[in-house]
């Protein structure tokens, strides 16, 4: 398979000039376009994302002197052509094209739009086929634009190979790209990196001219290859005594961009701004002292990009800067692009999360020798939610590994932890282990539906019948949780008239206040975008599902300060694809909540069969089980008046 791929890129290397020129959406004015000289650009969108859109611009990412450097191209329309001059920088190796209309873009069909350059004398232009390889492939972030956002990547191998022969071409070039190959070879070959970086160490030192970007890189090289620490902040202690004086100089106007910063309100263009500013003022090369002194945050930063990065989905730029975020960023990263949208809004699927949450694993593992302070709360707050991740895309093994770490803090303490445990114990036939699990969370009182359903059917496959099942769960009960929960709620017990209400139900009746008398009523308030209410539903549907037999005793679930317009077209549809059979009170204005007291939510109240609040709680605990015993107990003692 290696040798397919290499003579691959072989192949491609021969043909690349060919292979472009009868690229049918893109051209340039020349098959051979000459550093320092001006091509024209000619780009038809027929068949592309862009068909159709009446404004096409373009985005030029040119690799000089190996660093990517990007412009902005105005174009023109002629018939169904969009079309432009454009000067090629005298040290550009490569350039590619990204066109694009609003935030749809188009970098290629079947190859990115890019072209190797030439030199006068019609050879590749040094740096050609680095570049060529850096627009396609993440494993060294400094390296690789903002071009892609997954297509056309490469691997690893096809990227040793590009860097062999940029080698082989312009030997000159090793001081370039070093730290490159040797980082990209430890993901192929790992002793063969190490040894191969040990010898351009060597020769790097040896330079009677070496510079800040030399040091930099043989730090780099030490610390990510080598796995030498000390070698790698000795360097880092010269760098930081060469740059002192510079980097002292930039100050204030690095104080002036900071400032900018925190005044954009724009993520549009924040994003870019904060990005630049990265470029411009790198955290590796920073007064620490006026940092501190002036507020001036790299994680803030870093977690901005990042977050940002995820909200657009654009993970090739999230991978990236998360490679280089300091620890101090990590929590505040995972939680915004990775709980938030795959726990909690449930907008990313487990194949959509895994994109983001494992470059930030990988970041955080990489400080698991060092143990910065709360090293171990932030891995193990994390690894419960990566779990799940992992068991929804089958790595079962890795997920186990994972859930079985985030355990020790949390012991069984957590419902969905719990949960995740229990799937992957019981799907790879670890019997013995479940039944653990499912009696260590019963007596935790942190059991999901899913789990009450999986110790029945335990229960039942050892002792042949349901007989005793029910005695059986009760002995599993820790007897000092129950009564302290008890005790809790009935502290909480109040006794307060509140105003009637006359509200529409989704069954398209109205339902008042006066009507239920004689009735507990259980009101669960909440809405579309609030996260821990919908988390609370599982709960709560335990409760409903108690009580459905029961006539005195009545749900309603008040949907309030709604922000879309067809919430209630969303709410039916959510209940549905989530099979909740739940009485639904529509209160999009908020004026019943509103008269009722009710700020944040979620809120559940209950009404005695008199129609006197008893009970106003804010907030979920995180366990289905326990939200049913304590929804439960407020029932009760309102049924007894108490």
């Amino acid at each position: 398979m290696k040798k397919m791929i290499i003579a691959g890129a072989l192949a491609l290397a021969i043909n690349i000039a060919s292979v472009f020129a009868q690229d049918k959406n893109f051209k340039l004015s020349t098959e051979k376009p000459v550093a320092g000289e001006q091509v024209g650009v000619s780009y038809n969108p027929k068949g592309t994302v862009l068909e159709g859109k009446k404004n096409v611009t373009a985005t030029v990412y040119q690799f000089c002197d190996y660093k990517w450097i990007k412009n902005e191209l105005a174009l023109e329309k002629k018939d169904s052509l969009w079309t432009a001059n454009y000067n090629l920088p005298k040290n550009a190796a490569l350039v590619a094209f990204r066109f694009k209309s609003g935030s749809t873009a188009d970098i290629g069909q079947t190859m990115p739009y890019a072209w190797l350059l030439f030199d006068k004398e019609g050879k590749n232009m040094p740096g050609a086929y680095a570049g060529w390889a850096f627009l396609r492939n993440a494993t060294v972030p400094e390296m690789f634009p903002d071009f892609t956002k997954d297509k056309f990547l490469i691997g690893n191998d096809v990227v040793v190979y590009w860097m062999q022969q940029q080698l082989r071409y312009v030997p000159s070039s090793k001081r370039d790209i070093f730290y490159a190959h040797s980082k990209v070879l430890k993901e192929v070959d790992q002793e063969k990196a190490k040894a191969l970086a040990a010898k351009d160490i060597a020769l790097i030192n040896s330079l009677p001219d070496k510079n800040l970007k030399d040091l930099n890189n043989m730090k780099k090289v030490y610390a990510e290859v080598l796995n030498n620490r000390t070698a790698a902040d000795s360097m880092a202690r010269v760098i930081a005594g060469i740059d002192s004086a510079a980097i002292k100089r930039l100050n204030p106007e690095k104080l002036a961009a900071a400032k900018a910063l925190n005044g954009e309100r724009d993520y549009k263009k924040l994003l870019p701004a904060m990005i630049s500013f990265l470029e411009r003022y790198p955290m590796d090369k920073a007064d620490r002292a006026f940092d501190q002194a002036n507020w001036i945050d790299y994680s803030k930063f870093y977690s901005s990009i990042a977050i940002m990065a995820s909200v657009d989905r654009d993970s090739v730029t999230f991978k990236k800067y998360v490679a280089l975020a300091p620890f101090a960023s990590l929590a505040n990263i995972f939680y915004k692009s990775m709980y938030v949208p795959y726990v909690s809004l449930k907008t990313f699927n487990a194949q959509e999360a895994y994109v983001f949450a494992r470059p930030i694993m990988g970041r955080l593992l990489q400080f698991s020798e060092m143990k910065p302070d709360g090293f171990m709360d932030v891995y193990m707050n994390n690894a419960g939610v990566y779990a799940d991740i992992l068991m929804h895309l089958k790595k079962d093994e890795d997920a186990l590994g994972f859930a079985n770490a985030a355990q020790q803090k949390y012991e069984f303490g957590n419902s969905p932890l719990n949960e995740v445990t229990a799937i992957l114990q019981e799907r790879n036939g670890q019997s013995d282990k479940l039944k653990f699990t499912l009696e260590s969370s019963m007596k935790k009182n942190q059991m999901t539906p899913l789990m009450l359903e999986m110790l029945k059917k335990n229960y039942i496959s050892v002792n042949k019948s349901e007989n005793g099942y029910d005695s059986y769960l009760a002995s599993l009960k820790d007897v000092k949780l129950d009564s302290a929960l008890e005790n809790k709620v009935r502290k909480s017990m109040i006794k307060k008239a509140v105003p009637g209400f006359n509200v529409k139900s989704n069954q398209g009746k109205m339902v008042k206040l006066s009507d239920l008398k004689g009735k507990v009523i259980v009101l669960d308030f909440w809405a579309s975008w609030c996260a821990p209410c919908k988390a609370a539903f599982p709960g709560m549907k335990m409760a409903v599902e108690k009580y459905k037999n029961d006539k005195d005793v009545v749900f309603y679930f008040v949907d309030t300060q709604e922000r879309i317009k067809d919430y209630e077209a969303y709410v039916t549809k959510y209940l549905k694809d989530n099979n909740y059979d739940f009485n639904v009170l529509f209160d999009a204005n908020a004026n019943f909540s509103k008269s009722f007291g009710v700020g944040a939510i979620p809120h559940k109240m209950v009404i005695d069969k008199d129609g006197m609040l008893r009970f106003s709680e804010v907030g979920y605990m995180g366990s289905p089980s326990e939200l049913v015993d304590e929804i439960s107990m407020m029932v009760e003692l309102a049924r007894k008046g108490e």
